[in-house]
């Protein structure tokens, strides 16, 4: 028997993400957690049993949502390549991986603003919730009034702080101190040339000095993951000018290539919008069966959709 999907968001889901939304749009809070899979998030329940507590690691997904595919999908269960191979055979599979993940939603982007047609942010927050039931591994869905990726690090490394300290209290009997986690953010290669372009700064060399302190193990001491794409028109000039300015941080192991599938490498929220809108089928192969049911149920991106 058909499920709607909306039967899947837990109870008071859609309610509660429109007033966080509101509280965020009204300048009463610059970062709201939507959802997180359990009280104690971004620990995982039992974490501290007996043990001593190392920096908590974070991979964060920030992206539009409008709508998450499958190359969503495959980022946001990526493992962390610098820890793939160090381990030995004492060590399990899951201190080869992030200790919880974050889906981010971006109410202020650098370069897209909301369009006529877009699935609204209340209705993104949905996909986002369902895109999480097939990564099911400790992951939290949150809103941030933030466009640029270093003033999102500093939102995201205080609003954590902040949460972990009573929940170190709580679980955390003759534990060491809790360490500032490790943010790595997870993205695709024309989101990490907009992280790279002067343009989204005052000058380049404010550009240069934030993202040396984004990026040092000395200042904020985040990573980045970067799916390779393929399908992303970038200009030549562009992209050599951007790869010499990042070489550095490759070259530190702060920024890491990854492969997320041929298929996925080709997904795009773009093509799958843009298909619905001419009323092709094909767009479902692009997105789990969760989000192509909840694109047909609210007619999302065609006024004509199914």
């Amino acid at each position: 028997m058909y499920r709607s999907q909306c039967s899947l968001l837990p109870p008071g889901f859609t309610s509660n993400a429109l007033g966080l939304l509101q509280r965020l749009q009204q300048g009463r809070s610059t970062l709201e957690l939507v959802h997180t899979p359990h009280e104690c998030w971004p620990f995982r329940p039992g974490q501290f049993t007996g043990k001593s507590c190392s920096a908590l690691r974070v991979s964060v997904l920030d992206s539009s949502f409008n709508p998450p595919t499958l190359a969503h999908l495959a980022l946001a269960k990526s493992r962390p390549p610098y820890l793939q191979g160090t381990t030995d055979h004492g060590v399990s599979a899951s201190e080869n991986d992030y200790d919880a993940r974050l889906l981010l939603l971006s109410v202020r982007n650098a370069e897209k603003s909301l369009m006529p047609g877009d699935a609204t942010y209340v209705q993104r927050l949905e996909m986002m919730y369902l895109l999480s039931l097939d990564i099911n591994d400790n992951v939290a869905i949150a809103i941030i009034d933030q466009p640029i990726f270093v003033g999102k690090s500093t939102i995201l490394h205080s609003f954590l702080q902040s949460r972990l300290a009573p929940l170190h209290i709580a679980l955390s009997a003759g534990i060491e101190a809790i360490h500032r986690p490790k943010l790595t953010f997870l993205m695709g290669f024309d989101t990490l040339v907009r992280l790279f372009s002067p343009k989204y700064y005052a000058s380049e060399e404010e550009m240069t000095g934030l993202l040396q302190d984004f990026l040092s193990p000395e200042g904020q001491d985040c990573r980045i993951i970067c799916a390779r794409r393929v399908n992303v028109t970038i200009d030549e000039e562009v992209q050599r000018r951007v790869m010499t300015t990042f070489r550095e941080f490759v070259d530190s192991d702060r920024i890491h290539f990854i492969n997320i599938g041929e298929d996925e490498q080709s997904f795009s929220s773009t093509d799958v919008r843009a298909t619905v809108a001419a009323g092709m089928d094909n767009w479902r192969r692009q997105v789990t069966d969760h989000i192509a049911d909840y694109i047909i149920e609210n007619r999302l991106y065609a006024s004509n959709a199914m």
